[in-house]
């Protein structure tokens, strides 16, 4: 079975299709393992909630320039 990540940043349409493609049988042999934002207010993640326990969302820390922080959800 091949572990599939996704990324996502907004309202997660196209995450959508890929969970109507696996559950309709066009994409098979494959599971999504973990969805990664960049933005923590993507609904992505709350499409990501019914599906999967882990998904991360990634935000700019402004007290150290060019790192980022991670949210685990």
């Amino acid at each position: 079975m091949l572990k599939v990540a996704v990324l996502v940043s907004g309202g997660g349409t196209n995450l959508q299709a890929i969970i109507d493609a696996m559950d309709n049988g066009t994409i098979t042999n494959a599971k999504i393992e973990v969805v990664i934002s960049n933005n923590p207010n993507a609904y992505a993640l709350e499409r990501a909630k019914n599906i999967i326990s882990r998904h991360f969302a990634f935000l700019r820390n402004p007290m150290r320039t060019g790192r980022h922080s991670m949210l685990i959800s």
